[in-house]
């Protein structure tokens, strides 16, 4: 499992680096799809650390993100980052916030913040 949350942790980079790439290139829908995901699998490397057997379901990772206490609503924070990939994705409404440039840079600010608060919370690198 060790090897298993290391590569978790190493796409979500990789997820981010590529969100803040399409970012700047104007493909907004991109950004927020791999912004969902960097996201998303930086909660799913700390809970493979921490609690070695979850669902994986993307709203059983939202619940679960809770018990990782990041001094953050990683909960709404998936959950929007959700709602922004679905519109990016599949041409969904907007249920919770919508798609735009600006929307996207700045749910991308968070997903960093997010982030550096697992760096330092649970020593990745």
């Amino acid at each position: 499992m060790e090897k298993e949350f290391i590569n978790d942790w190493k796409r979500a980079l990789e997820f981010l680096k590529s969100a803040e790439t399409n970012l700047k290139l104007k493909d907004i829908k991109t950004a927020a799809n791999r912004g969902y995901f960097a996201a998303e699998t930086s909660i799913l490397a700390c809970l493979k650390k921490k609690l070695k057997k979850f669902p994986k379901e993307h709203k059983n990772i939202w619940t679960y993100s809770k018990l990782l206490d990041l001094d953050i609503d990683s909960f709404s924070l998936l959950r929007e980052l959700y709602d922004l990939r679905l519109q990016a994705d599949y041409g969904r409404m907007s249920e919770i916030v919508e798609l735009s440039e600006e929307s996207v840079k700045d749910y991308l600010k968070k997903v960093e913040g997010l982030i550096d608060i697992i760096k330092k919370k649970y020593n990745f690198k």
